[in-house]
């Protein structure tokens, strides 16, 4: 059953914008089409929303005179820093630091706050677009209760004109005054390591997008990326999932991914690196010597290395028939499960990799 029209038989135009020209002319967080289309749907009372995937003022504090980066204790990868509550959070572990204001290794103040979260653009929204009136609204917004209730229906009220926030924002929304959808970073996702990276994307896109021209106004929507020719910010652009579809089942077939073959996912995961990366290869071998006829991978690093202490390895199955597998996976379980000091987690077709 395939929904092909709107019901107000009316979808939002969608354009393009190259960040990398917008560099160029000194516009690096929002473009000079967007900032004038914001002024305008202000002037005419009308509202926006902006998607932006990434909370957090910045995404990485590094050291500018010896190259330190401010890293979790417990996964080593980078903080992000939060204004309001002047502090640094891992978003894997939940560890959190107070503010930074010397450099730890060479005692340097000349820190730097790099990348762009949702609490930096706000500010910068603040400051830059004239008679804008903001709500925030991400994890760190609605973690009271009844504060998600609250932000949906300020906005519905009309007590602010832009609401800006992650994927929390982009479906399920339906506010009539919306005109103007805009979306910040549109390739965060397509550079994550997974195979399904282009169809989260894609439809990341098509749900934000859909919340413009909801009621009698025409809609417009404004994609910022500095991939403008990647297929799934071209097939965005004019409404085509089938199109995209078509692109994307080729580079799945070609690389042997789902729908094509089944995916099997073995993490194995120690606090002792020297353990976990001898026993990642122990499986492997054990699985090469007794799995003849499916694709093994691996073994290789989880795409986030270190994780509450724990190193974690991955090896990958690519199978047609689970009959061929289901025995030696349970060999392995089997093996493993009383092991204090290892675990193993098998996933079938796993969501992420």
């Amino acid at each position: 059953i395939e929904l092909k029209k709107r019901i107000n038989n009316s979808l939002p135009n969608v354009e393009i914008i190259d960040m990398k020209d917008e560099y160029k002319h000194g516009n690096k967080i929002i473009s000079s089409s967007l900032k004038e289309k914001l002024e305008s749907i202000i002037e005419k009372k009308e509202q926006a929303i902006i998607l932006l995937n990434r909370r957090g003022f910045s995404t990485i504090t590094t050291c500018k005179n010896c190259g330190y980066v401010h890293k979790c204790k417990n996964c080593d990868i980078p903080l992000t820093y939060h204004k309001s509550s002047n502090s640094y959070k891992c978003h894997y572990c939940g560890y959190t630091t107070s503010n930074l204001s010397v450099c730890p290794v060479c005692k340097s103040d000349d820190l730097d706050n790099m990348g762009l979260g949702t609490e930096k653009l706000e500010e910068y929204i603040n400051k830059n677009i004239k008679g804008a009136k903001v709500i925030r609204m991400d994890v760190d917004t609605t973690s009271r209760k009844g504060s998600h209730e609250r932000i949906i229906n300020s906005f519905k009220n009309g007590d602010a004109n832009i609401l800006l926030g992650t994927q929390m924002i982009a479906k399920g929304l339906d506010f009539p005054n919306v005109t103007l959808v805009g979306v910040l970073n549109a390739d965060i996702g397509l550079n994550f390591p997974d195979f399904r990276s282009s169809e989260t994307t894609f439809s990341l896109l098509n749900q934000v997008l859909g919340r413009s021209g909801r009621g009698n106004k025409e809609g417009k929507v404004l994609i910022q990326t500095f991939n403008p020719e990647h297929y799934a910010i071209t097939y965005t652009k004019n409404h085509d999932y089938l199109g995209f579809y078509n692109e994307e089942m080729k580079i799945r077939k070609i690389l042997k991914y789902p729908p094509y073959y089944y995916i099997c996912s073995i993490k194995i995961i120690s606090k002792d690196y020297n353990l976990a990366s001898k026993s990642s290869y122990d499986v492997v071998n054990y699985l090469k010597q007794n799995i003849k006829n499916e694709i093994i991978l691996g073994p290789s690093v989880c795409n986030v290395f270190k994780l509450n202490n724990n190193y974690r390895f991955q090896i990958i199955i690519k199978y047609k028939d689970v009959n061929n597998i289901l025995e030696y996976l349970n060999n392995i379980e089997h093996h493993y499960f009383n092991k204090k000091d290892i675990k193993v987690e098998i996933d079938f077709n796993p969501l992420k990799l």
